[in-house]
């Protein structure tokens, strides 16, 4: 189970060097990372786990994160976990759904790691 002595986050990323990425600087920063390569596997993991939060790819294996997003930000016992999307889609097509989607924000790859720390309300010092 969690260590919850430090804040958790769960990345779902299908891309092997963006998750190891993102899992040493989240590591570097003080964070628990928790890691996922589809959005089944992420689901389950966050409903398991409950990270204090979420950052995951758009377009993944098994479900995507427009659905994984919409699953847990619905559900009483997940929504208040901050949830980051990240996308290589032009933000025009994606609008819509992701505005269903429950999502707190969405980023567009590449992005600098410093936007996605303050999206989830983080800073470095």
């Amino acid at each position: 189970m969690l260590n919850k002595t430090k804040k958790s986050i769960l990345i779902i990323e299908n891309d092997e060097n963006i998750l190891n990425n993102l899992f040493k600087r989240f590591q570097n920063v003080g964070l628990f990372p928790i890691t996922a390569k589809d959005g089944y596997e992420g689901y389950m993991r966050a409903c398991s786990e409950k990270p204090d939060f979420i950052i995951s790819e758009s377009l993944l294996p098994s479900m995507t994160g427009f659905r994984l997003s919409r699953l847990l930000k619905y559900d009483e016992r997940y929504k208040s976990i901050p949830l980051i999307l990240l996308s290589e889609n032009d933000f025009e097509i994606s609008n819509n759904i992701f505005s269903s989607c429950g999502a707190g924000k969405i980023l567009k790859k590449p992005f600098k790691f410093s936007q996605l720390l303050e999206s989830i309300g983080l800073t470095t010092a």
